[in-house]
């Protein structure tokens, strides 16, 4: 912008100079040093990098110290602190957080998942759990919720399997496996054992979503992203003309 009004400011100076004739480098260097030798006003210090405004910080200090010590009127609203439990986060391998590719989501998405696998599968190391239940433990959507998921996969932390249901054709959760790159060196190969008491039953008699009792039907993501698929799929191919019976392959 200082360039045009440069140049607009030389070619009206110029005008003998025909329009034809550009103005030269050597020119408009003597027009931008007379332009700004006028600018700068006579005993004052010369402002680079910003033109010449009236202070304000002045203002901006008195107006400081009366408002400092005031609350904002834009706090965010505070939730009901969470109900007091014995659960607790395994240690984490520092890489964990050291990681730039991923975010405080999955960060903390991945610390519910060690919890949740630590407390229902420390021998398998493996979560069956659902986006809903996620959902409700991070306080976030679901799109979010599989966005996290598919970043810490994506990294080498976890790998997600669909289980299908056996009575219908739907997806009923999910099997997270936590990997290795999850775990410091010293639980690589295994959690501690589980302190249980004498003669009481490994299996729990409560009531699950997904059923442990049984085999679960897991199907890897990208396989389940393809089968979703196949109903658009068909529905495309009905839409195409039926072909031509006088058109014959080739043998």
């Amino acid at each position: 912008m200082c360039i045009v009004r440069i140049k607009a400011c030389f070619l009206r100076n110029e005008r003998k100079k025909t329009v034809n004739e550009p103005p030269t480098h050597q020119d408009l260097l003597l027009e931008a040093h007379r332009v700004l030798k006028k600018r700068i006003v006579a005993g004052a210090p010369l402002a680079i990098g910003s033109a010449a405004r009236p202070s304000s910080g002045a203002k901006r200090a008195a107006r400081s110290r009366q408002t400092c010590h005031r609350y904002s009127l834009d706090e965010r609203p505070r939730f009901a602190s969470p109900t007091k439990s014995d659960a607790y986060v395994p240690e984490i391998a520092a890489r964990l957080d050291d990681d730039r590719n991923l975010t405080d989501g999955a960060r903390r998405c991945a610390r519910k998942l060690a919890e949740y696998a630590y407390r229902r599968d420390r021998e398998g190391r493996a979560a069956e759990i659902t986006t809903t239940y996620l959902m409700r433990a991070l306080g976030r959507c679901r799109r979010t919720i599989q966005r996290y998921l598919r970043l810490l996969e994506r990294e080498g932390y976890i790998s997600v399997d669909v289980v299908h249901g056996d009575r219908t054709r739907m997806c009923i959760g999910l099997v997270v496996q936590l990997l290795a790159p999850l775990f410091p060196r010293h639980h690589v190969d295994r959690w501690p054992a589980k302190l249980a008491a004498p003669g009481a039953t490994r299996e729990s008699q409560k009531k699950r979503f997904i059923d442990s009792s049984t085999e679960l039907v897991r199907v890897p993501v990208q396989s389940w992203a393809l089968r979703c698929m196949d109903g658009v799929f068909r529905s495309l191919m009905k839409t195409l003309p039926p072909p031509n019976p006088r058109l014959t392959l080739a043998t």
